[in-house]
């Protein structure tokens, strides 16, 4: 888990967004330009609890207790949503996901 929030903070992106929570499982994107494209999908399995914002910006991710098999990540970040500026997410594991998601269709390149 440790490596993989490693990961996400090395690439040093301005933007995130939850896409998706659903049956325990968080979806965050990461972008520096949502309008044409994301490049990081952080997929949060085991969920138990979340006080993350829908959107919120150049965030610091770090590992937190474990308790079980659940680890407590900290989310260091800036939200127009919310004047707090540290968030967690509860959950069992973490799949990284990194390379460009375009949202349009690139026919000819």
């Amino acid at each position: 888990m440790e490596d993989e929030l490693r990961r996400i903070n090395d690439l040093h992106l301005w933007d995130f967004e939850v896409a998706s929570f659903d049956a325990g499982t968080l979806l965050l994107l990461g972008s520096n330009d949502f309008v044409y494209s994301h490049y990081l999908e952080a997929e949060f399995s085991g969920v138990e609890f979340t006080d993350l914002p829908p959107t919120f910006s150049h965030a610091e991710f770090r590992l937190g207790a474990r308790y079980g098999d659940t680890w407590s990540i900290w989310v260091t970040a800036e939200s127009m949503n919310s004047t707090r500026t540290e968030f967690e997410i509860q959950a069992v594991a973490l799949e990284v996901r990194i390379g460009r998601v375009y949202y349009y269709d690139r026919k000819g390149t």
